[in-house]
């Protein structure tokens, strides 16, 4: 039960360790023209993404005034 506790608790960095292996493995599925498409989803869908989510955090509130 500890176990699962900690890996609640620190679920962030095991999420980017298990990205960085999974890169470490299969780095053609991050290549130009693979199956992620970097050159698209970096450029556009991330960047759109952080600025969505970034925009939900705001407080309402104050942007009413």
């Amino acid at each position: 039960m500890r176990l699962l506790e900690r890996m609640r608790k620190e679920w962030f960095m095991i999420g980017i360790v298990l990205a960085i292996a999974g890169a470490k493995l299969k780095p053609s599925v991050g290549v130009n023209g693979g199956p992620l498409k970097p050159e698209i989803t970096v450029s556009y869908i991330a960047v759109a993404t952080i600025f969505f989510n970034s925009g939900l955090s705001l407080k309402t509130e104050p942007l009413a005034y």
